[in-house]
């Protein structure tokens, strides 16, 4: 079945290419073909057509489905509703090993279907929130969803698909807001790792038991049970691929800013990644740099170094290198999460390494834009401070300049290793977290420590 809001196959002209490999544009037909013809994997059947499953409230909900291979052998199977724009209605995805049973994929990913749709957690009520031409309210006392783009690259909040239906942003605060006085929790998992959440994901347990490979340096070759060999694509090939699914499911301006990310992480790679490499690695992007290739870290070396330079990236890089924007900071920690997953669904990283990469990324994306905050506040604070006389006039003794960390916290008072309480206002301390570091110069006046200048917060 072929769908007209995708280009035309470069090969065979359907009108369903949704895949780049390498320059070219093609459908999942010619993809499969194209990969079972270069690495020896089983051809995969077409994937069921278009079927109706009957959603919660009783309406047919019109499900397509996909079955591909990812250029690393991972099986992919997805089911989308049909009739629908990009990035409406239901999204479900389940992953299989190049050697798994694709009708058993399937089967695993219909069933998928038929739990999720089933479900609902909105039920029509004449005085709730409308949502396309109909009222509903929260069901019980538990919603799960899909946060997607707006529509409209002029408005910045999201909008969320709940039941595989879209709603505004503010249409989702007046759903809630019967609910006002109760406490809640926010839980964000990846679309493609989560089959209880009713939101159109697939289970993480579907991959259970298929540990993805880890992928060595250098274009190493790898092979598979049958021996069927293939390269190891370079950090380079795996971003662009990233780069290009993304595309599918993103706004334009939101791929904007994944673009960027990207970008300034493989900066941070083939500025820094060199100083992980030892013996013949070393050796290889030495002499590769000498001839004048600066990008020889990402040209030569394989996915799985990717994850490693995390923690370099997301703390040292984009603060003190990129002197990054919050909104630049919250994007870092929001890509490099669903890099670092989708680097395991593709079989790039192992599984382990990939976990505590997101773990990374999900924390970066929630401290780092709280503590530039905190570097600009504590400035401010910083700028009040007014000396008696020249810096020099005060005693050694009551003068710190160090790289210290946030030792204690208290109401308008900060600790930083065992200086203080340091005076600070009250929106200063509601920031700051013990064991973040700062670079500061401290004098203690009249007996009270101030701030006098102030570095940037390391989380």
């Amino acid at each position: 079945m072929t769908d007209g809001r995708f280009p035309r196959c470069a090969n065979c002209g359907r009108q369903d290419a949704r895949t780049r490999l390498g320059d070219t544009q093609l459908c999942d037909r010619c993809v499969n073909a194209s990969l079972s013809a270069r690495t020896g994997w089983p051809s995969l059947p077409d994937p069921p057509p278009v079927e109706t499953v009957r959603a919660a409230d009783g309406r047919g909900v019109r499900v397509r489905y996909r079955l591909i291979w990812a250029p690393s052998g991972v099986m992919s199977a997805e089911a989308e509703e049909a009739d629908q724009p990009p990035g409406d209605g239901f999204r479900f995805q389940v992953h299989g090993e190049h050697d798994a049973d694709p009708q058993a994929v399937l089967a695993q990913l219909r069933q998928v279907v038929q739990q999720e749709v089933s479900r609902a957690y909105l039920e029509p009520n004449a005085f709730g929130v409308q949502v396309a031409g109909s009222a509903w309210t929260i069901a019980g006392d538990e919603v799960a969803g899909r946060i997607d783009w707006s529509g409209d690259d002029a408005v910045p909040e999201p909008s969320v698909v709940i039941d595989g239906r879209r709603l505004a942003w503010d249409a989702f605060g007046r759903l809630v807001a019967s609910f006002e006085g109760w406490t809640f929790r926010m839980r964000f998992d990846d679309s493609s790792a989560s089959l209880g959440s009713g939101a159109g994901g697939a289970d993480e347990g579907a991959a259970e038991g298929a540990d993805a490979e880890v992928v060595p340096l250098f274009g190493a070759l790898t092979s598979d049970a049958d021996d069927h060999v293939s390269p190891v694509p370079s950090i380079d090939a795996v971003l662009a691929e990233f780069l290009s699914a993304q595309r599918e499911r993103l706004a334009a301006s939101t791929f904007g800013r994944y673009e960027d990310i990207i970008d300034l992480l493989r900066h941070c790679l083939n500025g820094y990644g060199y100083q992980s490499l030892s013996g013949e690695d070393a050796q290889a992007w030495q002499e590769a740099f000498d001839a004048g290739d600066d990008e020889a870290f990402t040209r030569l070396c394989g996915p799985d170094r990717v994850v490693e330079h995390y923690g370099e990236f997301l703390g040292y890089f984009m603060i003190r290198k990129v002197l990054a924007s919050k909104q630049q900071l919250k994007d870092a920690g929001t890509v490099t999460k669903r890099l670092a997953g989708w680097l395991a669904e593709q079989g790039y990283v192992d599984t382990d390494a990939a976990e505590v990469a997101r773990e990374c990324a999900a924390t970066a994306g929630r401290d780092l834009p709280r503590a530039d905050e905190l570097s600009h506040q504590l400035f401010l604070a910083a700028q009040a401070t007014r000396l008696p006389g020249h810096p020099d006039e005060i005693p050694d003794e009551d003068w710190i300049e160090d790289h210290l960390p946030i030792s204690r916290v208290e109401d308008g008072r900060l600790w930083f290793g065992d200086v203080g309480p340091v005076e600070v206002p009250s929106e200063v301390s509601d920031l700051a977290v013990v064991g973040w570091e700062v670079t500061v110069v401290l004098a203690r006046l009249d007996g009270v420590w101030r701030l006098v200048q102030v570095g940037v917060v390391y989380p």
